[in-house]
């Protein structure tokens, strides 16, 4: 009797053993998908705070293209003492007004120029080079793969 008793003993305490590793490794399960979160976070908040300043860059970009543009004198008439009703009035514009056609302009120009993609990979590279005039001697040699290699670049680009 007691012998069974202490079998009955014994397996209830392999089975207790056998959950509590159990939820030990659900836990650390948890811990580990929340550490994950917590640097998903991170990066969308390093990727967010980058967008934003690269938005303030562009418009930074924009208005010192606006103050740079010069703005046709056509809007506001600019009367004298000395004008008579036959004359005709000059106009000036506000210096707070700006047309919207001229912004537009003013911005993709500055966005055309600033877009340019820095090459990262080496058919990249060769293909900026050819662009800038450089033969395919001079490119083989500045990024140090052969002449061949650079000519297939090349062919295949086009």
């Amino acid at each position: 009797m007691i012998t069974t008793i202490l079998i009955i003993l014994f397996l209830l305490q392999v089975i207790s053993f056998y959950f509590i590793a159990l939820l030990n490794a659900k836990i650390s399960r948890f811990n580990e998908m929340e550490q994950k979160q917590q640097q998903v976070l991170l990066d969308i908040e390093d990727s967010f705070s980058a967008y934003i300043s690269e938005i303030t860059d562009e418009n930074n970009r924009l208005l010192q293209e606006l103050k740079n543009t010069e703005v046709p004198k056509k809007a506001v008439p600019k009367t004298s003492e000395k004008s008579s009703i036959k004359e005709v009035a000059t106009f000036e514009l506000p210096t707070s007004f700006v047309s919207k056609q001229i912004a537009a302009s003013s911005y993709l120009r500055t966005a055309q120029t600033t877009t340019k993609k820095v090459p990262e990979t080496v058919r990249e590279k060769v293909i900026f080079h050819h662009e800038e005039g450089k033969s395919p001697d001079e490119i083989a040699k500045m990024l140090q793969i052969g002449k061949t290699e650079v000519e297939l670049y090349l062919k295949f680009n086009n």
